[in-house]
């Protein structure tokens, strides 16, 4: 086939229709799966594992989540989970406790909290819930980061004082001390 200006069309062009419709986002809406927190668990493990975590990582999730299963019940459907059961899991004895009686060290009690709040989260972004049932808490200061920090005490004026207008600018050598003269 040969297009006006004498040039061989290509395979594709010649098998284009005239007009497509260009594809619509977001018209479809999927239906939100009921989920229970045992089928949210697994949903979320098996991504962990599709994005090729280690193995030591979704063990130790799995483990979190089968507490979080323990403290909230199996077949608790997640879109009936409030604030106050990710509280009570926050605070329960299976989270802050070890099977013995000692207290867990916090990275672990962190851990465990931060899994299932990742697990509802996971939740949320695959349509299961409308919002992650976990209310925001205010940010320390060490947590906001530096970029939206406000500078406190570095007031320019003070670190580089104006000369004044009467006394011109002096330059001097490093080595000898003595000004420079143009």
């Amino acid at each position: 086939m040969t297009t006006t200006n004498g040039q061989h069309a290509t395979d594709d062009q010649a098998t284009k229709s005239a007009a497509k419709k260009p594809k619509s986002k977001g018209a479809k809406k999927r239906a939100a799966p009921s989920w229970t927190l045992t089928e949210a668990a697994i949903a979320f493990l098996e991504s962990l594992r599709a994005a090729r975590k280690s193995e030591s990582t979704v063990s130790a999730y799995a483990a979190d989540l089968d507490l979080a299963t323990e403290v909230l019940g199996a077949e608790t459907p997640i879109a009936a989970l409030t604030p106050a059961d990710v509280e009570r899991f926050n605070a329960s004895q299976q989270v802050t406790t070890t099977k013995s009686g000692r207290a867990k060290a916090q990275p672990t009690i962190d851990r465990s909290r931060r899994v299932l709040r990742l697990a509802l989260t996971f939740a949320e972004q695959q349509g299961a819930i409308e919002a992650v049932p976990i209310e925001a808490k205010p940010r320390a200061k060490k947590d906001v980061p530096l970029s939206q920090r406000e500078a406190i005490g570095n007031d320019d004026a003070r670190l580089y004082p104006a000369a004044a207008d009467d006394d011109p600018a002096q330059i001097t050598y490093a080595s000898t001390g003595e000004p420079v003269t143009e």
